[in-house]
């Protein structure tokens, strides 16, 4: 409340069935109003233009004691023009909030959908937001802003959607942007994305033909950057193909085009900024996961990691949930979720970054980012298109991107909405053109298939200006230079496997009881139980380690955790407990896949 604002009755709050709408054509809402009568007194009023109070915006008009004793009408101006245009909670009735709209001091209307849980306190960080949107506030009326926002009642409601991407609506597929729904007819005017700070990573220049034709056509003949930007549009076929987190990592000498191969993936959604590096925190990285969930998560650099951390970071990341923490009462808050496509770069590989950090790195690890060398003819390069050479085609990629960005993307997205075919039929159909070998190989060319499939429907869709086939044989090149380097790694992998089968075949019977058994068992490896997959044997941890045969226990958990072998953990762990003869020793869930998985 201003100085000298004070209200008859000790401070009634402002009158609901008073509080006025902008009408933009007048710069009075009503006649009553411009003559301010008192009965009408306390009440809120927006106006679009200056007014005979002063400059356009939200007003209080007040009574407050006056010499004579009775009492003076005052009107203070609380901030420019702003509106609520509609409550909102989540599908929980959780995180209420406001969508408001409002005039900035340049520049067009912008809407903003505020959680009301910013009120909290004297509502600093909620005006710390609008001031830096544009939005003029009077500092002597802070409390007055407060006092507008918490008796606002505004008739319409929406679904506040508090991550982007999919979400369910009534039954039809919603994609939720910062600034925009997509979704089938006008459904997407019923949810809005709700944050409390309200940037927008996802910015648009120039159409989708601009696109098209300055950095669409210039990928074709280039597995490469074709790859990148099927990767960027992988992001929202995860949750249509039922799967999770898929990442690949480009590795190459400096300066030969990775990073326009990451700005060009950057462009399908946003703009430059949308590529960012690893010079990040394991936390930071966490909550841009999920600012980004269902499309891509652009990381350049991973030489800037910290080798310490870049494993974890990359289990997070694939498993596509963060940490849980509490709030200040002690309760569990909601952990953070995404779904991403990440594509990286640098002149080494995620492995040799840990190595260097004294980190042994594991095979659950270059599962989730795999790692594509990218040198070809020129660089990344292999058609110049009348360009000089590699570099003059990158540096105009590099102009291309600065100027058409943000478009390809949500125009995906609004053929994905309608889409009734099978992907994650279609995911495992191209899969089988990918010459794997092992379900090592067999995760990376599903992760490839996935990528593919994407670059083909956006081509299919009449996006990219690329031919039927262009994505596909990217994935395929990448997936076949990708298992070149895997040298005598699947060797190795595919020798643990062996080892566990072997001791299960020799020992399976005699050294292994149902979990509910009673007799003793001689040198007991560890139990037994059936489900309707088949055999689970939880093995002990010197049963595995003699299972293994001479491999490191850590080394041989990645390879059956690689190869999905471990099939029950207690959250991040690769072992659960389980409850035996009123014990819960910690086991490890395997389950051999078929036989010819290790051929």
């Amino acid at each position: 409340m201003g100085a000298n604002e004070k209200q008859p009755g000790g401070g009634r709050a402002a009158n609901l069935s008073n509080i006025e709408k902008i009408k933009a054509e007048s710069p009075y809402s009503t006649d009553a109003r411009q003559k301010s009568p008192k009965e009408n007194r306390p009440f809120f009023a927006n106006y679009a233009i200056a007014t005979k109070f002063g400059k356009p915006g939200l007003y209080f008009h007040g009574l407050r004691p006056s010499k004579s004793g009775d009492p003076e009408p005052f009107d203070a101006w609380v901030c420019g023009p702003i509106e609520a245009l509609a409550a909102s909670c989540d599908e929980r009735g959780d995180n209420h909030g406001l969508l408001l709209r409002f005039k900035p001091a340049r520049g067009p209307w912008r809407q903003w959908a505020v959680p009301m849980a910013m009120l909290k306190g004297s509502g600093e960080e909620l005006r710390g937001e609008l001031l830096s949107m544009g939005l003029r506030l009077n500092p002597n009326a802070h409390k007055r802003l407060n006092e507008w926002l918490a008796q606002a009642e505004p008739e319409r409601h929406v679904i506040a959607a508090t991550r982007v991407g999919w979400h369910d609506l009534e039954g039809s597929r919603a994609f939720v942007l910062p600034r925009k729904t997509i979704m089938p007819g006008n459904l997407g005017e019923k949810i809005t994305f709700q944050a409390e700070h309200a940037t927008d990573e996802y910015t648009a220049a120039g159409t989708l033909e601009n696109w098209r034709q300055e950095i669409g056509i210039l990928c074709r003949g280039n597995p490469m950057p074709v790859l990148a930007v099927s990767a960027a549009l992988a992001g929202p076929l995860l949750h249509l193909a039922h799967r999770e987190t898929a990442g690949i990592h480009f590795v190459g000498d400096s300066s030969c085009g990775k990073t326009t191969c990451l700005e060009a993936a950057a462009s399908v959604w946003g703009g430059p900024d949308f590529k960012r590096t690893w010079r990040a925190t394991g936390n930071g990285l966490e909550g841009i996961a999920a600012a980004l969930s269902d499309t891509a998560l652009i990381l350049d650099e991973i030489g800037e990691a910290d080798g310490r951390e870049i494993g974890s970071m990359i289990y997070s990341l694939g498993n596509g949930v963060g940490k849980t923490r509490a709030t200040r009462t002690g309760t569990a808050k909601q952990p953070q979720r995404w779904r991403l496509a990440i594509l990286s770069s640098g002149e080494r590989t995620l492995e040799a970054q840990m190595i260097e950090a004294e980190k042994r790195p594991n095979t659950g690890q270059a599962a989730r980012l795999l790692n594509v060398p990218v040198q070809r003819q020129h660089g990344v390069f292999d058609t110049l298109h009348h360009l000089p050479d590699g570099r003059a085609l990158s540096d105009h990629l590099k102009e291309a991107v600065r100027r058409c960005y943000g478009t390809l993307g949500p125009a995906f997205v609004e053929r994905l909405v309608h889409e009734e075919r099978d992907l994650a039929g279609e995911v495992a159909c191209l899969a089988g053109q990918f010459d794997s070998t092992n379900p090592f190989q067999g995760r990376a060319a599903s992760t490839l298939a996935l990528i593919a499939l994407a670059g083909e429907l956006a081509t299919e869709y009449g996006l990219t200006g690329w031919q039927k086939g262009d994505a596909l044989e990217a994935a395929i090149l990448a997936f076949d230079t990708w298992k070149k380097g895997q040298g005598g790694t699947q060797t190795e992998h595919q020798k643990i496997l062996a080892n566990v089968r072997g001791f299960l075949e020799k020992h399976g019977d005699s050294r292994f009881s149902y979990i509910e058994a009673t007799h003793p068992v001689n040198n007991r490896t560890g139990w037994w139980r059936d489900d309707v997959n088949g055999r689970v044997y939880f093995f002990n941890r010197e049963g595995l380690k003699e299972a293994l045969g001479g491999f490191d226990t850590r080394r041989g958990l990645d390879a059956l955790d690689a190869a999905g072998w471990i099939v029950e953990r207690d959250g991040s762990a690769r072992s659960t407990k389980l409850r035996i003869r009123g014990q819960r020793p910690r086991l490890y869930a395997i389950r051999p896949a078929d036989e010819e998985s290790l051929s």
